[in-house]
């Protein structure tokens, strides 16, 4: 059985960042892929690069998030923002509501 390139030294550095900064990869996260994704891991795999379809995922997951971090970047920024917004709004709706519960009713005419 071939060695897969992943873990030769040299390659482990450059793949590092992509495959959990050399932390474990302790995230176990279930996906459907289509024909030609499977194909294309399989593919990572037989050419050995990669010893397994999950080292080979991580590497594609990881290199897709360096390759698209100015937009993750802005997401998380105004996910961010919304979460403050939902707080102050929370706030404002909990204060109205305990103003108008401690006034009394207004008497029906």
């Amino acid at each position: 059985m071939a060695v897969p390139l992943s873990s030769m030294s040299e390659l482990r550095e450059i793949l590092a960042p992509f495959l959990g900064g050399g932390g474990t990869r302790g995230n176990v996260v279930m996906v459907r892929l289509a024909d030609e994704a499977l194909s294309r891991l399989d593919e990572l795999v037989e050419a050995g690069l990669f010893g397994s379809r999950s080292e080979a995922a991580a590497f594609l997951v990881g290199a897709g998030i360096r390759a698209q971090q100015p937009l993750l970047d802005r997401i998380a920024e105004q996910t961010a923002a919304i979460g403050r917004m939902r707080k102050e709004l929370r706030q404002t709706a909990l204060e109205t509501l305990q103003k108008t519960a401690a006034r009394p009713p207004k008497a029906r005419k």
